[in-house]
């Protein structure tokens, strides 16, 4: 698998990323160790999780199984999340230690600020803490996830000011189905630099085919199991939605490919996108996500597609206040 550069880091990683927010959940041990060699067998060197994935499980399992091939692994985790405290300072050095001691190493490649939006920890503070785990040489660069394009600017901002290294990538919702980011997140990461790391490719498993228009998530989906996955189906399961994929699956079963193989691959023809966030829950998942790196979009098939979206005033913006809707 092609190797990029992570945004202005010296950090080479796979187009695809493992997501590995259902370990410790819906993957236990086992399936978390056959996921990622199968992921490494496919040429995938980047693996992204969270203090909070899986209540720490998540970090715990990736720990275990990279611990004979860390030297082959550029990992990414994440902490700061509002609902293990948000990213105060004592937090983020909090979680920082814990990670470590979960994933088994001495250092993270990419430590990644989890939420500030809603959060009210100055920016300046949360810098100071990074530029702290940057120089004691626990974190080699650093990045953001879940923030606005603003306080990407202002955060990037103080650091040129200070002369401190910046945020080197951004995480954010991207899939054919929620484009809102191409609006300002996209020219801002083309401009300055900063990689894009789509996640939520998928929509959930809407653009894997994995449910249909009118019949309720199965039991053994993550919509039919977890509340709030449940919460981002009601919201992307419209008619339109659904219209748009009957659409695209059309085009992707000309061409011999799946559904997820096109959601996929468009967003590895984006701006700035350096490596596309992709989870699994079975190790046949890789396999897909790795061919998705196989199909170089003509701009013919990019132009076919563009028409079928249609009108990008009607997409779905980024539900983020569903993360804090608790029924």
């Amino acid at each position: 698998m092609e190797l990029t550069q992570l945004g202005t880091s010296d950090l080479k990683v796979s187009r695809i990323a493992l997501g590995t927010d259902q370990f410790g959940t819906r993957v236990d041990r086992a399936a978390a160790k056959k996921i990622i060699f199968s992921a490494l067998d496919a040429g995938i060197n980047f693996i992204d999780t969270a203090h909070i994935y899986g209540d720490g499980r998540s970090e715990e399992l990736i720990g275990d199984a990279i611990a004979s091939v860390r030297d082959k692994v550029i990992l990414a985790t994440k902490g700061g999340h509002p609902h293990t405290g948000g990213p105060s300072p004592k937090n983020l050095r909090l979680e920082l230690e814990t990670s470590l001691q979960r994933l088994k190493t001495d250092h993270i490649d990419l430590y990644q600020v989890h939420f500030i939006i809603g959060q009210y920890t100055p920016l300046e503070d949360i810098l100071e803490v990074l530029r702290d785990m940057q120089t004691s040489g626990k974190v080699c660069c650093f990045g953001a996830s879940n923030f606005y394009t603003w306080q990407l600017y202002r955060a990037n901002d103080l650091c040129a000011r200070s002369g401190q290294a910046g945020l080197v990538s951004i995480q954010s919702h991207y899939s054919l189905l929620e484009r809102d980011i191409e609006a300002e997140l996209i020219p801002y990461c083309e401009h300055t630099g900063v990689g894009l790391l789509p996640f939520y490719p998928l929509a959930g498993g809407l653009l894997a085919n994995r449910y249909r228009r009118g019949i309720e998530p199965g039991s053994d989906t993550r919509a039919g199991q977890l509340d709030w996955a449940d919460r981002f189906f009601r919201y992307y399961a419209t008619e339109r939605n659904f219209d748009l994929i009957d659409l695209l699956s059309a085009f992707a079963q000309k061409r011999g490919r799946s559904l997820a193989e096109l959601s996929l691959a468009w967003l590895l023809t984006r701006p700035a996108v350096c490596s596309v966030i992709v989870g699994a829950s079975k190790p046949e998942h890789v396999l897909v996500d790795s061919r998705a790196c196989d199909w170089n979009m003509s701009n013919e098939e990019l132009a076919e597609i563009g028409s079928i979206l249609g009108d990008k005033n009607r997409y779905l913006r980024y539900p983020r206040r569903l993360w804090w809707e608790v029924r």
